[in-house]
């Protein structure tokens, strides 16, 4: 049996929260989705929530299996119903809930390995074992995910985990297991970024504007640049300590673009430095898709406004 568990004790998100979902199917009135974080728990984007612009086609802009931030706007618990919006999620949101959801889906992954080898059976009793550490620590510190930071502090001083009402043997396994997580834990970050020139250097001028960029490679801290599609390209670095690492990238875009505008070339951020997880690492092809959808929507709705 496959053990599964909600992140959180609320069995139901609040109205306003920021939730990580996958797309079940498009439906004509909206898109299913499960709820990642919530035991894949139903809920749905009605159509107008999709975009802020009219949508010329929707499979452009949502695709089935994909993970996507969205926010709660109702919860009617007897009824089951969850509506989600995709538009209402600023990029800020969207990054605080991708890093909220990593952190999750890391406690989740230490619960559910120290209850495989603890010999746990069921749902239930892993969910006994939430109550007992996960949900305890949040309630603890009052915010969702505070075990996450627990856990990290555990990994180098075992007693953090002193007040956690659980036998002997469960404590074990389960401070091996977080051990085993958090040091073999690096996290990747990126920032996607445009650059271009149109003048004499052309190409001469992204070329040294990159590689003043990697300049602040080191082999402790190697930073990669790779093209998307010209004038697109993604800087990404992997660390263990988030600051770390998004300092480190700030520093080769603030190189970029001030090489590139030496040449009197275009510097633009497409994505701010942020941590990778499962549901921003996108491939190439699906950024491009991503970039010619933002075209086409500001085209329609341009047209609309000169009506």
């Amino acid at each position: 049996m496959q053990l599964t568990c909600r992140f959180y004790k609320n069995k139901l998100p609040e109205t306003d929260e920021l939730v990580m979902v996958c797309i079940t199917q498009i439906e004509e009135m909206g898109v299913d989705t499960g709820l990642l974080e919530y035991n894949n728990t139903k809920g749905m984007i009605l159509l107008s929530e999709i975009s802020r612009r009219r949508i010329r086609s929707i499979n452009k802009l949502i695709r089935v299996g994909r993970k996507e931030v969205a926010v709660v706007l109702r919860v009617d618990a007897d009824k089951g119903y969850i509506d989600l919006s995709k538009y209402r999620a600023s990029p800020e949101d969207i990054v605080k809930c991708e890093e909220k959801f990593f952190r999750g889906k890391t406690v989740n992954s230490i619960l559910y390995h120290t209850a495989e080898v603890t010999g746990v059976q069921t749902n239930l009793e892993f969910e006994e074992l939430y109550e007992k550490t996960a949900w305890y620590y949040d309630e603890k510190y009052g915010k969702q995910g505070a075990v996450y930071d627990v856990f990290v502090r555990a990994a180098n001083n075992e007693h953090e985990l002193d007040d956690c009402q659980i036998d002997e043997t469960t404590r074990k396994v389960l401070i091996n297991n977080i051990r085993h997580h958090v040091s073999s834990q690096a996290v990747k970050y990126r920032a996607d970024v445009e650059v271009a020139c149109y003048g004499y250097e052309g190409i001469d001028a992204v070329k040294a504007a990159l590689k003043e960029g990697l300049k602040a490679s080191t082999e402790e801290m190697p930073i990669k640049i790779n093209l998307i599609a010209p004038p697109l390209y993604a800087v990404t670095a992997t660390f263990r300590d988030r600051t770390e690492g998004i300092n480190a990238l700030n520093n080769v875009i603030q190189k970029i673009r001030q090489t590139i505008e030496q040449y009197r070339g275009i510097f633009k951020i497409k994505m701010e430095p942020t941590m990778v997880t499962d549901a921003n690492d996108r491939s190439p092809q699906e950024i491009i898709k991503d970039t010619q959808v933002s075209d086409d929507e500001s085209d329609d709705s341009d047209s609309n406004e000169g009506k």
